[in-house]
């Protein structure tokens, strides 16, 4: 628990949908609301055992899918200010589908890299590099992935499985085709997830010089099934959302990134 003289620290939380940040919102005391158009960010205090001393400042904010989406929604939120006090760690959760025969239902990825499967800037930059970076894959701190990938596997509990890291592919497309995925992994062999936010925000968070983190639950295998086994997940993940970001929140205590100073 912080100290009463020591400023909370400010976490922003991103996802797509609602479901996937679950309860968050109700374990928030003193919420304003800022809007932008059709995006609204929620900013509370957040006490870790419920007393009236707070552990940190939250910003919560679901994005809509995609791309652009979700870089809007970054960018908005990195410069959200609560009770004067700036973001100093972006986090973005939520659901994938599984780009690894290893990985099923509730297995947890924290990504050490990330790349925009749909980029493609030939003949001017090679397939998949990001023009303003100069590089294909945009890759997280690791000794913040090393932190949450420990403190997750410590302890995580219920129906939440393995812990794993690796490259997650992000990009405008739901896929829902095994041979799409199996084209997709000709050039990225050691893909663990697909999605449709993560690099994005990983992109504005480097170019804005916020650590971040990216939080993935797979909720389906990327197939035939893929839409019908990610809306049943879905209702059941929004259950235990809360859980996993609460997790997080306990131990940011221990974060390399955010007690560093």
């Amino acid at each position: 628990m912080l100290k009463s003289s020591v400023k909370p620290t400010h976490i922003g939380i991103l996802c797509a949908m609602p479901e996937e940040i679950g309860s968050t919102l109700k374990n928030l005391k003193n919420i304003s609301e800022t809007i932008y158009g059709d995006l609204k960010i929620f900013s509370g205090e957040w006490s870790e055992d419920g007393s009236e001393e707070v552990s940190y400042f939250v910003s919560v904010a679901w994005s809509g899918w995609g791309k652009v989406c979700a870089a809007r929604a970054a960018t908005r939120i990195i410069g959200k200010s609560y009770k004067n006090s700036k973001i100093k760690l972006l986090l973005f959760t939520g659901v994938a589908g599984s780009g690894n025969l290893n990985l099923n239902q509730w297995d947890i990825v924290i990504p050490s890299e990330l790349i925009q499967h749909d980029m493609d800037a030939r003949p001017l930059f090679p397939k998949y590099v990001i023009p303003v970076l100069k590089r294909a894959k945009i890759y997280a701190q690791d000794s913040l992935v090393s932190w949450a990938t420990q403190t997750l596997r410590n302890s995580i509990s219920g129906r939440f499985g393995k812990v794993e890291n690796g490259l997650v592919a992000t990009a405008d497309k739901f896929i829902a085709d095994k041979n799409l995925l199996d084209e997709l992994k000709i050039d990225l062999p050691d893909l663990k997830a697909v999605e449709m936010e993560g690099a994005a925000v990983a992109q504005i968070a480097c170019q804005e010089n916020i650590p971040w983190l990216i939080i993935r639950v797979i909720s389906d295998s990327a197939d035939s099934s893929a839409a019908q086994n990610f809306s049943a997940f879905l209702t059941e993940y929004e259950r235990d959302s809360w859980e996993l970001i609460k997790l997080l929140l306990i131990n940011f205590k221990n974060s390399p990134i955010l007690f560093s100073d």
